[in-house]
């Protein structure tokens, strides 16, 4: 009888310890601000329509945003990496969907502004692309959450 409570003990533990790295390895809810607040200058600088401006800033935002983002994949976090087994297939195409939506949206609220003859078309879909990032992001993290536990061996 003992051996079997040890055996149900040590399969708690590792169940426990599994929801500690997937935890770790989730996305931290400061990501969503960092990619949020981020990108509002490159609309303000859109809105300029001065390359010189434009560029630079889009390229700055691009490169901080896929460095963090690269280094949370490859685990940057001590003792944490993701596994393509734990996020699966869903996990991905979570993800991908997730960017399609922020960047569709963006988009699509910029470019119908400016063809309203919007003053700052650029700053507003970036801002619509915020709010989306900042709401949906803690969705996403607690998908991501429940598709690794689910994927878990």
């Amino acid at each position: 009888m003992e051996s079997t409570q040890d055996a149900a003990s040590a399969l708690a533990e590792i169940g426990r310890r599994q929801e500690g790295v997937i935890d770790r390895v989730n996305v931290p809810g400061w990501y969503w601000w960092l990619v949020a607040v981020g990108m509002i200058p490159v609309g303000f600088a859109a809105d300029t329509k001065m390359a010189r401006i434009v560029v630079p800033v889009a390229l700055v935002y691009a490169f901080i945003v896929a460095m963090v983002s690269v280094w949370l994949i490859v685990g940057g976090r001590p003792g944490a990496r993701v596994s393509q087994q734990l996020l699966g297939p869903a996990g991905a195409v979570g993800i991908v969907l997730f960017v399609w939506v922020v960047v569709g949206a963006s988009l699509g609220v910029a470019f119908g502004l400016q063809a309203a003859g919007f003053a700052h078309p650029g700053a507003a879909g970036t801002l619509v692309g915020a709010v989306l990032v900042i709401g949906a992001g803690p969705l996403l993290r607690r998908w991501l959450r429940r598709t690794m536990l689910s994927n878990r061996a």
